[in-house]
């Protein structure tokens, strides 16, 4: 009884070692993508951040001034 609950203890260890390192590289990977908006709207000057908006007040601002941004949205 004592050697399976120390099994247990280890692989539950085993598991929290590893979703640790996929927690670590996911945060690696959304600092990149952060720094990559960062860059495209100081460098580049586009805004590729959401909008809280919602999709029909999107659509109704556009409607005139972006004839593809209108369409794709129908």
């Amino acid at each position: 009884m004592k050697d399976s609950s120390e099994k247990k203890m280890q692989e539950m260890a085993s598991r929290i070692k590893e979703l640790e390192a996929a927690l670590g590289r996911k945060q690696i990977q959304v600092e990149y993508f952060e720094k990559m908006i960062e860059l495209a709207k100081t460098e580049l000057d586009i805004d590729i951040k959401k909008t809280t908006a919602p999709h029909n007040h999107m659509v109704q601002g556009k409607q005139k001034t972006n004839k593809f941004f209108y369409e794709s949205t129908l």
